[in-house]
């Protein structure tokens, strides 16, 4: 079976687990293997998954403090059903954004059912539905790189259908281009309702899909896969060392050729009849070497997510910052990101009720506790030097944007900059509280 190691498939299965992960179908034969060997080698085969732990520790990170919002009601109410089945927005976007680090990119449709009540109250809202890149059948752009048109696959049945979204309007067809027609829509939003929510920044802008964050994990993971499955072959071909017995002529050899040696029954011997018998065993040089790929292997899988800092080794304190700015930055991309995408979201569910989004959206982007806790020791260190009021205001407005970053609204940082300037109390206490003193 060829392995395509850029399809979805392979990437999904890279994280679950499962598909060619599971049935040992992802395993490698050698030259001269018999299909009967790599069939037990299929069997005994054991994943050890290092992409899903990475990934799940990622999203933990990414969504541990939920993204700050200044909203309408109209958002808000989308916030709390963006699929139209139930399921809050934060919840969707977390599953989306963790699809978009396994295959790069993942596109979501901001739709709206075609059936509408009669009064506002009854008005069936926008939802979101999702897919893939290898849905992506084809697609259209002007000359700044937006879309003009994009068509998806779907099933209906057990049979493949294209839906087609373009500015004005979508259309759904027996074939990709355009031709049987099955229905069709239409809409005045200027767009196409499509939004890609990259995991990192594409190479340019206008790319439709960016390089997936577990590319190089899954093909190393699959090479440790490889690895294990051979090694546990090693061990079953050669652990267990074979007895020689010395024979005098082929008369002996042949009374001996049914003979059965194990830890449950004895050998005699003559000691004069020419020599003992032996044990020979396999050199321990290829499981070395193999246990010294293996090691190297799962240290590559980390240096390629920026977790250096993960293992066992004892680095030093600039080591250990550098590699801590590392992981905060891919962190930090992620999360503008899906910020980013959440942006378009909102201005697309408004663009469907007819009016115009203005409100806020932002994720936490510093993710590096040991280097804010240095500069909020630093900071407070500066306060206490008794350099004046105008000093420590400064010090203090410094440090609020510091903490809070993008976190917190323009308006919620003026209002704590007004809070400073009148010497507000409560300024302290929030600033003890974001901290985590």
């Amino acid at each position: 079976m060829a392995i395509d190691r850029t399809s979805d498939q392979f990437l999904l299965d890279a994280y679950s687990g499962k598909g060619g992960f599971a049935n040992g179908e992802y395993l490698i034969a050698h030259p001269r293997e018999s299909d009967t060997k790599l069939k037990a080698r299929k069997e005994l085969a054991v994943y050890p998954n290092f992409v899903r732990k990475i990934v799940d520790v990622m999203m933990g990170f990414l969504w541990r403090q939920a993204p700050s919002r200044e909203v309408d009601d109209l958002y808000s109410t989308f916030i709390n059903n963006a699929d139209g089945i139930g399921t809050k927005l934060d919840t969707l976007l977390a599953s989306y954004q963790r699809l978009a680090m396994i295959v790069g990119t993942v596109y979501v449709i901001v739709d709206k059912p075609t059936s509408q009540g009669q009064t506002r109250a009854t008005q069936a809202a926008p939802y979101l539905a999702l897919r893939l890149p290898g849905q992506l059948a084809s697609e259209t752009k002007n000359a700044a790189g937006e879309w003009e048109s994009v068509t998806f696959t779907e099933l209906q049945g057990n049979k493949t259908v294209y839906r087609t979204y373009t500015r004005t309007g979508w259309q759904l067809t027996e074939k990709a281009n355009g031709e049987g027609m099955i229905d069709q829509g239409v809409y005045s939003l200027g767009r196409v309702p499509v939004v890609r929510l990259h995991i990192a920044k594409p190479l340019t802008p206008s790319d439709s899909q960016s390089q997936s964050f577990v590319f190089d994990l899954a093909a190393l993971n699959w090479d440790l896969f490889n690895l294990r499955s051979e090694l546990r072959e090693l061990f079953r071909a050669q652990t267990f060392a074979m007895l020689a017995l010395p024979v005098a002529d082929e008369a002996e050899r042949e009374k001996l050729k049914d003979l059965q040696i194990g830890t449950e029954n004895a050998l005699t011997y003559n000691p004069n009849g020419g020599g003992t018998p032996s044990f020979i065993a396999p050199p321990p040089d290829p499981v070395t070497l193999y246990m010294q790929q293996i090691e190297a292997t799962v240290t590559d899988i980390y240096r390629v997510a920026n977790l250096e800092f993960v293992g066992g080794v004892q680095q030093s304190g600039v080591a250990l910052s550098f590699h801590f700015q590392e992981a905060n930055s891919s962190l930090r991309g992620m999360a503008e990101m899906c910020e980013a995408a959440e942006a378009e979201i909102a201005s697309l569910v408004h663009l469907w009720q007819g009016s115009t989004f203005d409100g806020n959206i932002a994720y936490s982007n510093d993710f590096n506790i040991t280097d804010l806790q240095s500069a909020i020791n630093t900071a407070m260190d500066s306060v206490t030097l008794g350099m004046g009021a105008e000093f420590d205001k400064a010090i203090k407005k410094r440090l609020a944007k510091q903490i809070l970053g993008n976190d917190a609204a323009p308006s919620i940082l003026a209002a704590i900059d007004s809070e400073i300037d009148a010497q507000g109390d409560t300024y302290g206490d929030r600033v003890a509280q974001q901290a985590g003193v």
